[in-house]
């Protein structure tokens, strides 16, 4: 069971990186990403946009996934 959800956080990981690319590289991603860096400059907050959350919970899925299945050894 264990194995199975490794393979499915893998899978899924690799999947928001895709969809995080794809919405980067979309007319929609880029026009988020400016108006979050322009909104950092205004208010000094953190702004992150849509594609970079894709990007780090698609790493977490992928890292989790790689040590459930022990692709990494000690």
């Amino acid at each position: 069971m264990s194995k199975l959800l490794s393979i499915a956080a893998l899978v899924l990981g690799i999947w928001l990186i895709y969809l995080g690319y794809e919405r980067q590289q979309s007319l929609a991603g880029k026009t988020e990403d400016s108006l979050s860096k322009i909104s950092q400059k205004v208010d000094g907050g953190d702004h992150m946009s849509t594609h970079v959350k894709y990007y780090v919970f698609g790493t977490v899925l992928v890292v989790g996934g790689v040590f459930g299945l022990r692709l990494v050894k000690k």
